[in-house]
């Protein structure tokens, strides 16, 4: 019975070649579209699986309730790991752990930068990054130790059996490889190449031993049977006995909805990448429901074609489900074939997909789940398609069909126009947001940064350069075309360390606010580019600027209420001068208040600025001489400001350009089903408008009576999108501090564009029917 089903299905498909090309076109399109988001979905919805108690790790984070706004962090204090073994029986493991960046190894004759982690050493009994040699575990209980991962093994010595062997890190100490692990997995939250001994940074870092210095990730495992609740009420209960932040809480949060649900507003879970998720399976569903639309329209269409045949199969003695199964089968046996060439499509197209979204991910075909959930996919789609047509085909009376009385077609019209109003609906919708977000990505790029970022490098300040800065600053600025030399804690694109509870005159129990706090060289403000607009900068000449001034910005000044800031006490410094705002961090939020102090030593950051000439390399050779002379065996690294800046709009690029594919996805199989239709049209009217050229049509009106039919949908599309788009804009905007203005050319835009490429597809068939020889339609009348 399947058989003879699915030949019949074929037969059908072979006898309309080119609606089963549209049909399948469309389909497949769509198919590849959602087989791509289902792969980043699955791979999304995969990470941190691969642990074997992920159900019983969690992460201590913090609430901490600032003037009734409750900001929710994950950095935690060092000593708390301790407190946590002795006084909470329900946690099995407590471990602490922090990244230590890009620190240089070194093994004979080859050196490399690799992510570092500093941990405890029951991190590995929580964590399932498995072992090839040696035993983790006791490695970080043992000074001098290191873990390396299989890559790092081979990079360094071409070889994974490495146990036992010496290599020097950071230039400094030499430590001796006590186990080899896996390599992490790309979809492991945690990423790292090698890891030490967190005893090792607490005995070089005094802040580790502080309870009121935050910097690390306080990981726990709890009991098998331990109540998360229960946990939480001592964890709150300790932390309030152990500090004097009243307004903090502590609380665990599981390991396994960190990734997806990872977001907190006023204490509460907010999203997260969940919302990724969400956004992309409807857009997804929606390209699909498109190709799904273009199979109902171009079947109903052919509807009298086919009654015929319908009348019968009746009239023959078959039911009416037999015939539903039929239709059907011929929508799945379309929706296969698109299936396996969406598969193709998918895998030719996914490298570039992933550079658009920013996913490294490698899709293991080999997962049983993939293909399970591709399948229903398929027979998802098949079924949704057909399920309309084998309905609406098989309720053809067989004594009304077989007369030539077919159902009146005004149902079936009426339909068809609300299917295509839907799906340009869609496409418009996505064009609107595609404008928007194009705009307001050249409207943040093209926001005044407050400092000149062009020409200014940032250096990694390794080795000794620090100690020796002013000796190597002094040798800088003798090198031709460079014109000043600085230093700071940070990259001037992202400032890292904020404190709260700073006092000021006038302060008041419910001013609290957080600071971005930086520390810097003289000459920061410039070498970087950035203005004064009261006071002065640090100068030598004033002998306690190291430790008795500070600078703040003008969003410090407004959010403290300062109207004479210079010359006031902040946080125990007085104010010798205010900066002008500049963006760091966010470049869509608003500037947040910034705290400048003066330092000595220890800059992670040298910052130089060079002259704009065709001499540019000369000068950064020269640079890079006397940064190797100064910190030999670290390998010379440098970035310009301005491409750093512009890596923080890469996500937002990403988005606009995903926004681009799926808009023009969306119009493309739109299209495809709009010049279907008009195909469809053209050749049932083509008698009636042979006839109203014979009678003095012009070519233009006979083009606009087969066209506006198709037009109409487009223009309700426009009219019932364009609301839709702006209130989802807007709701957007609205969480972007610099943003641009809804205006009315976005959508009269979009709107014009549906409206052209939607007459440009049918206007061929329009154009080819009006040029048409009446005589070969009417000489068999």
């Amino acid at each position: 019975m399947l058989k003879s089903y699915f030949k019949m299905a074929w037969r059908s498909l072979t006898k309309n070649k080119v609606s089963a090309i549209i049909n399948i076109g469309g389909l497949s399109v769509g198919l590849a579209m959602g087989i791509m988001i289902l792969l980043v979905i699955v791979d999304e919805c995969s990470y941190n699986k691969f642990h074997a108690h992920l159900k019983e790790i969690h992460l201590v984070m913090i609430n901490q309730d600032m003037n009734g706004d409750i900001g929710t962090g994950r950095l935690t204090p060092g000593p708390l790991a301790a407190s946590l073994r002795n006084e909470i029986p329900e946690l099995k493991y407590v471990a602490r752990s922090t990244q230590g960046g890009a620190e240089l190894v070194r093994a004979g004759e080859k050196s490399f930068y690799e992510n570092t982690l500093y941990a405890d050493p029951d991190y590995f009994n929580m964590m399932s990054f498995p072992a090839l040699a040696g035993n983790p575990v006791a490695a970080l209980q043992e000074p001098g130790s290191i873990v390396i991962t299989e890559r790092t093994a081979i990079k360094l010595f071409d070889s994974k059996d490495v146990v036992g062997k010496l290599l020097v890190h950071n230039n400094s100490r030499s430590l001796k490889i006590a186990a080899v692990i896996r390599d992490v997995p790309d979809n492991s939250s945690n990423k790292f190449d090698v890891i030490l001994p967190f005893s090792q940074l607490e005995q070089e870092n005094t802040w580790a031993t502080k309870w009121d210095d935050y910097r690390l990730l306080t990981w726990v495992q709890l009991q098998p049977n331990a109540k998360l609740a229960v946990v939480n009420e001592k964890l709150k209960k300790l932390f309030l006995d152990k500090q004097d932040e009243q307004n903090t809480t502590l609380f665990a949060y599981p390991f396994a909805q960190l990734r997806l649900h990872g977001n907190f507003r006023n204490g509460k879970p907010d999203g997260g990448t969940i919302n990724t998720i969400i956004l992309l399976g409807i857009v997804g569903l929606f390209i699909l429901l498109i190709g799904c639309i273009n199979f109902m329209n171009l079947a109903t269409a052919r509807s009298e074609r086919r009654a015929l045949e319908v009348g019968l199969r009746k009239t023959m003695g078959s039911s009416r489900k037999l015939i539903i199964f039929q239709f059907l089968s011929e929508a799945l046996l379309m929706s296969l074939i698109a299936l396996v060439l969406g598969i193709v499509l998918a895998k030719l197209a996914l490298p570039g997909f992933m550079r658009i979204s920013g996913k490294t991910f490698v899709p293991d075909y080999a997962n049983w789940q993939i293909w399970t959930l591709l399948i229903i996919l398929g027979v998802g789609t098949g079924l949704i398609a057909g399920s309309y047509p084998a309905f609406y085909l098989s309720r053809f009376q067989p004594i009304r069909v077989l007369k030539q009385m077919a159902p009146a077609e005004k149902g079936g019209s009426l339909l068809r126009r609300g299917l295509v109003t839907f799906q340009f609906m869609i496409s418009i919708f996505l064009i609107i947001t595609t404008i928007v977000i194009v705009k307001q990505i050249r409207h943040l790029e093209g926001r005044p940064v407050g400092y000149d970022p062009e020409n200014l490098v940032d250096i990694m300040a390794r080795g000794e350069i620090s100690n020796k800065f002013d000796i190597v600053k002094a040798e800088l600025l003798q090198v031709p075309g460079v014109k000043g030399v600085s230093a700071s804690d940070d990259n001037i694109v992202r400032l890292n360390g904020a404190m709260n509870g700073v006092d000021w005159p006038g302060k008041t129990a419910d001013q609290d606010f957080y600071m971005n706090v930086t520390g810097v060289q003289y000459d920061w403000t410039q070498t970087t580019g950035q203005k004064i607009v009261a006071g002065r900068d640090f100068s030598p000449q004033y002998a306690t600027d190291s430790t008795a001034a500070c600078l703040i910005n003008q969003a410090a000044v407004k959010k403290m209420g300062l109207k004479d800031p210079v010359g006031t006490k902040v946080g125990g410094r007085i104010v010798v001068g205010v900066l002008q705002d500049f963006v760091f961090n966010n470049p869509t939020a608003a500037t947040k208040p910034v705290l400048v102090l003066l330092k000595n030593g220890g800059m992670g950051h040298l910052f130089v600025r060079i002259s704009n000439n065709e001499h540019w390399q000369q000068q950064m050779a020269q640079i890079e001489q006397i940064i190797k002379k100064h910190s030999p065996g670290f390998p010379f690294e440098y970035h310009f400001a301005n491409e750093e800046y512009q890596q923080t709009f890469n996500e937002a690029h990403q988005s606009g350009q995903m926004l681009n594919v799926f808009g023009g996805m969306a119009i493309f199989i739109s299209c495809l089903g709009l010049f279907g239709l008009s195909a469809f049209l053209a050749e049932r009217r083509n008698k009636e408008m042979s006839i109203r050229k014979i009678l003095g049509a012009s070519v233009s009106s006979i083009w606009l009576a087969l066209s506006k039919d198709f037009l109409k949908p487009v223009v309700i599309a426009f009219i019932l999108a364009a609301p839709l788009a702006g209130w989802a804009m807007q709701q957007i905007l609205q969480r972007m501090d610099y943003r641009i203005e809804l205006s009315w050319w976005m959508f009269a835009l979009a709107g014009i564009l549906a409206i052209v490429i939607a007459a440009l597809t049918v206007s061929f068939h329009g154009i080819k029917t009006a040029l048409a020889n009446p005589v070969k339609a009417l000489k068999a009348e």
